[in-house]
């Protein structure tokens, strides 16, 4: 892993907000998988798109149901696939925290770049 993305998965696993949250959102994107591995390591539930839509739109996995040592697997698409339930648009599910990857973001508008 890039060492600014270390430091920023760091950074994050030390925000109140992230701290705080029960349930995170982040995408499938290989870059994002360590925010993925900190969410489940966090004891936290992760939901996170499904990768083509296979059978649903996204997947729910609670860190709780997922065996010791299988974290790792589970922060993959075919690991999300294997561990998560797959979840409609229609169920209810309260996320705390979404976390999107952006190259740059303006401070004063928050456009997004990327």
């Amino acid at each position: 892993m890039h060492l600014l993305s270390f430091k920023t998965v760091k950074q994050l696993g030390r925000l109140e907000v992230f701290l705080n949250a029960q349930c995170v959102m982040v995408s499938p994107d290989s870059p994002q998988k360590q925010v993925r591995f900190l969410t489940l390591s966090g004891h936290k539930k992760l939901w996170t798109p499904q990768p083509r839509l296979t059978t649903e739109f996204f997947s729910v996995l609670d860190a709780q149901m997922i065996p010791t040592g299988c974290i790792p697997e589970a922060c993959t698409p075919v690991g999300a696939a294997k561990y998560g339930r797959p979840i409609g648009l229609d169920e209810k599910i309260k996320v705390d925290l979404i976390v999107i990857a952006y190259v740059a973001v303006d401070p004063a508008s928050g456009a997004r770049l990327g």
